[in-house]
């Protein structure tokens, strides 16, 4: 598991979590008119795939291979 280890990368992360935090809702309004529904579940379906793809790539990183 990757923790930030300084004050400085602890903000970059919380500040990069809160722009993706709205961006279902960004994105929902640049689809036009798609039902809501349907576009949750792409929305939801896509964000487990990206999720599952950086478990198994970030996951296996070891913090000596970092240059932090």
């Amino acid at each position: 598991m990757i923790l930030p280890d300084t004050y400085t990368a602890a903000l970059l992360l919380m500040i990069l979590s809160m722009i993706c935090w709205g961006s279902w809702a960004n994105t929902y309004k640049l689809t036009g008119k798609w039902r809501f529904e349907l576009y949750y579940w792409d929305y939801a379906a896509g964000v487990l795939l990206a999720a599952v793809v950086a478990a198994y790539t970030f996951g296996s990183l070891d913090k000596a291979s970092l240059f932090l």
